[in-house]
């Protein structure tokens, strides 16, 4: 290993730890380096209401999320709930949106 912490093979040492703030640099050759930047997942906000609260939950979810991510999030399963949103039922495979603002009522079934 040399001085600057890189090992004779031109790799940065893992024991110095990588900062997300700068690509990391990889001299793989005397020809050209390689540099890896840390790009961040997109993620969208949505508003969630359960229906035996008054508290409104916001909570992020990746993009490409859908309604059964939500529930999974509460530990919820989903044949036991309704969704709404905006006042219509939707199913547990819709894609949710930034910004949706959703409800969950409990089912009770018995005889």
């Amino acid at each position: 290993m040399n001085p600057r912490g890189a090992s004779t093979s031109g790799f940065r040492d893992r024991r110095l730890g990588p900062n997300l703030a700068t690509p990391a640099v990889y001299n793989i050759s005397q020809k050209f380096n390689l540099r890896l930047f840390y790009i961040p997942i997109d993620s969208m906000k949505i508003k969630v209401k359960l229906s035996r609260s008054t508290e409104i939950k916001e909570i992020k979810l990746e993009d490409k999320s859908i309604v059964q991510d939500v529930l999974n999030n509460f530990n919820i399963k989903p044949d036991t709930v309704i969704v709404m949103n905006k006042n219509k039922p939707i199913p547990v495979d819709d894609e949710v949106k930034d910004g949706d603002e959703l409800t969950i009522i409990r089912v009770a079934s018995g005889g």
